[in-house]
């Protein structure tokens, strides 16, 4: 009995070794993966993003066709909000492919190729509530990945990424607006729910969306609300023209040039139009990329729940 007793356990050991070495080996395969290699895995993995991608951007070429052409308004009107969806359902596909990126990338500690892949899209719209996941690649790197250029860029950009993301307290600005009055976000701390609306007057989709933010101001600045449009203008004389066409100078405006300001990057901005919503306490409650239907209702939404109408 006790033979068969140390034959078994010495099985097992033996068992263990392979199973250890199995994984090494497997391990070794994963590190040495070349440029190339990840390529293709990454084509296969992306099979049925890249898919949606390409059958939703077809569908919108041909609905903005129709956009064009039609004069009924009613049927415009319909276009448009089918328009609105097919972007809605690129956002989530967007986000379903950055998923995958992160979690390769999370494989692949020691490839510089998988760190810019996914430090490239950490600005971006799909990226804006995966702080975490974002951070945990770039610890997971090893130390010659963090040194590279793309990981020094990371680790800066996540400090700027943290504190203006969801549930941080906002990094306070100063300066003077466009009427050459001092302005600071601590004017409103205690007092009102701010808006910080990131624009210019040069910004197509900035300026197509302000009819809707002046619809909010109305409906809210009587119960605790205020916008600060912050520009990134460097022509001040168009930027004030603007302002007074659009007919958006009863909230505050501020310039980044003319106050040779760092707002934008204290607040990770890397593309407009570009929102924040911060509460009474200072907190960043609500974060917004890009324009269209879904983040105006997400922020509709959170304005009707703050304020109960």
């Amino acid at each position: 009995m006790a033979e068969k007793h140390l034959t078994k356990t010495k099985d097992m050991r033996i068992t263990f070794i392979v199973v250890l070495l199995l994984c090494s080996m497997s391990n070794c395969k994963a590190q040495q993966l070349t440029d190339s290699d990840i390529e293709k895995e990454l084509i296969d993995l992306h099979f049925k993003t890249n898919a949606v991608r390409d059958s939703v951007n077809k569908l919108l070429k041909l609905c903005q066709e129709d956009i064009k052409k039609t004069s009924d308004v009613k049927k415009r009107e319909s276009l448009i909000i089918y328009e609105d969806s097919l972007y809605n359902v690129s956002d989530r596909n967007d986000v379903l492919e950055l998923e995958i990126n992160l979690k390769y990338a999370k494989r692949h500690p020691s490839s510089l190729y998988c760190l810019k892949l996914v430090q490239q899209q950490i600005s971006r719209q799909p990226g804006k509530n995966f702080y975490d996941e974002f951070e945990a690649v770039y610890n997971n790197a090893s130390p010659e990945v963090k040194q590279s250029a793309s990981g020094i860029k990371m680790a800066e950009q996540l400090i700027y990424f943290k504190q203006s993301r969801i549930g941080s307290i906002a990094p306070v600005f100063y300066g003077k607006d466009m009427n050459g009055k001092e302005l600071s976000l601590e004017d409103y701390k205690g007092k009102k729910y701010v808006l910080i609306d990131f624009w210019a007057s040069w910004c197509g989709p900035c300026r197509e969306e302000l009819p809707y933010i002046k619809d909010l101001y109305k409906k809210y600045k009587d119960l605790g609300f205020e916008i600060v449009s912050i520009s990134r203008d460097n022509d001040l004389e168009n930027w004030r023209i603007a302002i007074l066409k659009e007919g958006i100078q009863n909230w505050k405006h501020f310039s980044v040039t003319e106050n040779k300001s760092t707002v934008e990057k204290d607040y990770f901005v890397n593309g407009i139009p570009h929102k924040v919503l911060i509460d009474t306490n200072g907190t960043i409650i609500g974060k917004w990329r890009g324009s269209g239907e879904l983040n105006r209702k997400s922020l509709e939404n959170q304005l009707k729940q703050i304020f109960n109408r």
